[in-house]
């Protein structure tokens, strides 16, 4: 979904980081009844484009036609590209499908486009699961009896019935504390962050008073009412962190829009799993992400975090979108032409967010 919003609307946008993801337009126009189809290409990578070429004949003439921002703009922008080769969910050679698609509309790709297999200060034989790489010790309580030599390794965040050791299968949320001998963790957010933006300080602590929410169906044109959101794939409420200094309009501070993973909306509710601190309880997602991954590092580089909420269509497999996944395809039949354009209706609702927020028209509460 990050490539997917950078190409559409890269007027708006200067640069992309994408994590545990694949290429844009990877599902290409299938409906959703191709749902088995979209997966295979789009997380296993089988039957997908991984010469991109495909991906890179859609996005000029999608810019051709008008239906998403020209792709000359992109000749300047940063990407930074994160796809582990321990990925046990995204086939990591999509990541370099998402790299050769951006090396070709990017100059100076040795300096603007980064993409990693692997945490460069851990190397490569450290594996990493599908996810993101945090020093956050917060999320120690979601590893499990396989996570003690190696907590950043696949076994530490499995909810796959299909995943074959029980106990070596730990809890969501994707998230990880990667810490490692006497290194106290890994700050992916911070690496993110460095290279969209240059030299980053590091984080301070994060302010409760400085996060605020907001109602997402002001910003939604077709979709009126809190519950039409819901079974459209969006959440209700999204969240925005403004750092002190950004806060009287004086200081000139960034926008960042992070963007959750499937199963990391607030909603989102699972069994914590055998050998973990959580064994056995309901845990419901809530605030784990819009609050612990890039705040600290917001409030001590004057960078506006938008984190806008998708949200589960049902709760079955074979359901329109039980993991809360954002749209990289289409979710209903009458989106098959549009979700990755500036039409579909996910896309333009963060971009009526951006746009709101620079013209200081943005609602927010506490």
């Amino acid at each position: 979904m990050a490539q997917q919003l950078h190409v559409a609307y890269s007027d708006i946008f200067s640069g992309m980081g994408s994590v545990a993801g694949g290429p844009f337009f990877c599902a290409q126009n299938m409906p959703p009844s191709d749902i088995a189809t979209i997966k295979q290409q789009c997380m296993m990578g089988i039957g997908a484009d991984l010469t991109a070429t495909t991906y890179i004949d859609k996005a000029e003439t999608l810019s051709a036609n008008g239906q998403i921002a020209p792709v000359e703009n992109l000749k300047d922008d940063k990407v930074f590209i994160f796809n582990s080769q321990s990925d046990q969910v995204i086939n990591p050679l999509l990541g370099n499908a998402s790299r050769l698609f951006y090396d070709h509309f990017i100059e100076n790709q040795n300096s603007n486009v980064k993409a990693w297999a692997y945490i460069p200060t851990y190397g490569p034989f450290y594996p990493v699961a599908h996810g993101m790489p945090t020093a956050k010790s917060i999320f120690d309580k979601y590893e499990n009896l396989g996570d003690a030599a190696l907590p950043c390794a696949p076994s530490n965040s499995q909810q796959y019935s299909w995943f074959p050791n029980q106990f070596m299968r730990g809890n969501d949320p994707w998230m990880y504390h990667c810490n490692y001998g006497f290194v106290a963790g890994y700050d992916l957010g911070k690496d993110i962050l460095s290279h969209l933006y240059g030299s980053i300080k590091s984080p301070t602590d994060f302010k409760a008073e400085n996060l605020y929410s907001f109602a997402q169906k002001t910003y939604v044109d077709d979709l009126a009412t809190d519950q039409e959101l819901n079974d459209h794939g969006i959440g209700s409420t999204g969240y925005a962190y403004i750092p002190d200094a950004c806060k009287s309009g004086e200081t000139d501070c960034k926008l960042h829009v992070a963007l959750h993973g499937c199963q990391q909306f607030p909603q989102w509710t699972f069994t914590g799993k055998v050998g973990s601190a959580i064994a056995g309880q309901k845990v419901t997602f809530g605030d784990l992400f819009y609050k612990n991954i890039y705040n600290g590092l917001a409030e001590a580089n004057n960078i506006v975090m938008l984190y806008p909420q998708a949200h589960n269509v049902g709760t079955k497999e074979a359901d329109i979108n039980p993991y809360g996944c954002w749209a990289f395809w289409a979710l209903f039949d009458d989106e098959t032409q549009t979700y990755y354009t500036r039409e579909g209706r996910e896309m333009k609702m963060i971009a009526n967010m951006v746009n709101a927020l620079k013209a200081g028209t943005f609602a927010l509460s506490q």
